[in-house]
């Protein structure tokens, strides 16, 4: 054994790369776990007071207004939705977590019991009318840092976990990153190597060993407008010890990571607002100066240790 084995719990949240719930309970945002980062859509006074600026990146409940911001991987999730719009507001109607081989199970049941399967491939989606309006979606989480890789701690000293959302347009951005981050050709950090630690390096450790800088750009949508998107990049490498150490924490939260994004787990069918997603393509923004709003405190560097994070 080369001791990825004892990482297998995050089989079930990585993205597919390289080839290929709760109780529905309304939290303040301050309040949540997993903090969603966003791109303004027009501004607005947000329910903290906050004025947010169009076009800006949010991270809900944290700070406000960013040109760019900074995470540490620590899980990533494919997931498939049908959505519908309800007042102006995407509600999923049903959902695949994807758990296990495929084929996926959604959440939808069907006449005689048995949960509907999600088709495999594309082409088969496009034939059935059920699910033809379903889409690929996935979720990004992490550590809000600095780009040197330095944790940003709230008044309390704790870590920040936020995660992104690449849906629709801003879903290309995050899968080419993480496939891009699939391929690195890295020195392998469990030894000696194996076929099968190696392919849980690509999948579920490369993406872990650098800063990603989340920024922003601008693309046109089929419809002829131009849509704010999220751009993904490589930053500051991790050193390999530290990474040990994010796999240990990344373990530790898997079960937080999967009462927040697995769906099917919730009692009801909600919007995304009330499961702490956003409800729309892009939230509404204002004007703030981001230095007096920015709740969160860096940490320091050298005198952050990933052993002492306490929840």
């Amino acid at each position: 054994m080369t001791g990825f084995e004892d990482y297998s719990d995050l089989e079930e949240t990585s993205a597919s790369v390289g080839g290929g719930g709760g109780s529905g309970e309304i939290k303040d945002p301050k309040d949540e776990f997993f903090h969603s980062v966003y791109i303004s859509g027009k501004s607005r006074t947000n329910e903290g007071g906050v004025k947010e600026q169009s076009g800006k990146i949010q991270v809900r409940g944290i700070s406000y207004n960013h040109d760019s911001i900074n995470m540490i991987l620590t899980h990533t999730k494919d997931i498939k939705v049908k959505e519908r719009n309800v007042k102006g507001k995407a509600q999923w109607e049903c959902f695949s977590y994807k758990e296990g081989e495929p084929p996926f199970l959604g959440t939808t049941t069907l006449p005689d019991g048995t949960k509907r399967k999600c088709p495999i491939t594309s082409a088969e989606r496009a034939l059935d009318e059920f699910c033809n309006p379903c889409r690929e979606q996935m979720i990004v989480a992490g550590i809000y840092c600095d780009p040197k890789g330095n944790p940003i701690l709230t008044d309390e000293k704790k870590p920040i976990f936020i995660f992104i959302r690449g849906k629709g347009m801003r879903y290309g951005n995050v899968s080419d990153y993480l496939t891009e981050m699939y391929n690195e050709d890295l020195p392998p950090i469990f030894t000696p190597p194996t076929e099968q630690s190696q392919e849980f390096e690509k999948k579920i450790v490369n993406n872990k060993r650098f800063v990603v800088n989340i920024g922003l750009d601008e693309e046109e949508s089929s419809y002829g407008n131009m849509v704010k998107v999220f751009t993904l990049e490589k930053g500051t490498s991790i050193p390999d010890e530290t990474v040990l150490k994010l796999l240990k924490l990344s373990k530790e939260t898997v079960e937080k990571f999967k009462e927040k994004f697995d769906w099917s787990k919730r009692k009801k069918t909600t919007g995304y607002e009330s499961a702490g997603i956003l409800s729309t393509e892009e939230e509404p923004g204002q004007d703030i100066d981001e230095a007096q709003n920015d709740k969160s405190k860096q940490s320091g560097g050298s005198t952050f240790s990933f052993d002492e994070i306490e929840f």
